[in-house]
C-alpha cells in the first residue's frame, strides 16, 4: 500500500489507541472506528479491491479474468457490485457427494516442488515445544475421530500447509480407528484452519511467542 498523505487526519488507529488507552473494547468506545478506516487512505484503497477475492473465488476461468480486468478499469466495480461472497467453509462437500479421484497423489520431486514438511523448515517458523498449544479445537475427540472422519473425511490434514493437522492411529476408536494429533508448532500463522474448517470448531489464537520467519514465505 501507498504510504499515508501527511496532511490527513484523524487515523482509525487513533480510535483502537484509545480503547487500549481505556482498556476498553466494546462497541461503543470504538464505534467511530469503521468510519474512520473506510475514510483513510487505506480504506480508500481497499475499497478499489473489494470483488477480487470473489471474482477469482472459482479459478481463473475466462468470466473471473473478465471481471477482474472490468474491476481494474472501473475502480473495482466490474459488472456486478458487490460480488455474491461464499466462505471457503461453506463450499466444503460431503464425502458421500464427491466422486473418488483416480489420479495418483502428488510426489514433490525435491528441486522444484517439496513436501510440508520441507516447506516448513523452509519458512523458519520456531515456536517453544513447551508453550500452550495456541490451535484450539472446540469439539470432543470423537468429533474428529468419528463424525468428521466420516462427513468430510478430515480435510484439516490436507488443507494445512504445515503438516499441523494429523490423523494417527488410535485403537481407542477402533481397529482402523484414528484421532487428531496437532502439531502446533509446524503453525505458520496462516489461518487456514480457522476459515476452512467446514464445522468451524478450529479457533487460531496469538501464540505465546514464535512464529514463521515471515521473509521466507
Amino acid at each position: 500500500m501507498r504510504g499515508k498523505p501527511a496532511d490527513e487526519e484523524p487515523e482509525a488507529a487513533d480510535d483502537l489507541l484509545a480503547a487500549l488507552v481505556a482498556g476498553d473494547s466494546s462497541g461503543k468506545i470504538l464505534a467511530a472506528y469503521e468510519t474512520a478506516l473506510r475514510d483513510s487512505w487505506a480504506g480508500r484503497e481497499l475499497f478499489r479491491f473489494r470483488n477480487f477475492h470473489a471474482a477469482v473465488s472459482h479459478g481463473l476461468t475466462p468470466w473471473a479474468m473478465a471481471q477482474v480486468g472490468l474491476q481494474l478499469i472501473t475502480g473495482g466495480r466490474g459488472l456486478r457490485d458487490p460480488l455474491p461472497a461464499v466462505a471457503g467453509h461453506e463450499r466444503m462437500r460431503h464425502r458421500a457427494a464427491v466422486r473418488p479421484r483416480r489420479r495418483p497423489p502428488f510426489k514433490p520431486d525435491g528441486i522444484l516442488t517439496f513436501d510440508k514438511l520441507t516447506n516448513v523448515y523452509f519458512s523458519g517458523t520456531k515456536h517453544p515445544e513447551d508453550q500452550p498449544n495456541h490451535l484450539l479445537v472446540h469439539a470432543s475427540p470423537d468429533h474428529c475421530a468419528v463424525k468428521c472422519r466420516e462427513e468430510y473425511g478430515n480435510p484439516c490434514q490436507y488443507f494445512c500447509p504445515a503438516a499441523v493437522y494429523e490423523m494417527v492411529a488410535d485403537p481407542k476408536f477402533g481397529t482402523d480407528g484414528q484421532s487428531l494429533r496437532i502439531n502446533f508448532s509446524n503453525c505458520v500463522h496462516c489461518k487456514t484452519c480457522d476459515i476452512l474448517d467446514p464445522y468451524q470448531v478450529i479457533e487460531w489464537v496469538t501464540p505465546a511467542e514464535g512464529g514463521p520467519a515471515y521473509q521466507n514465505l
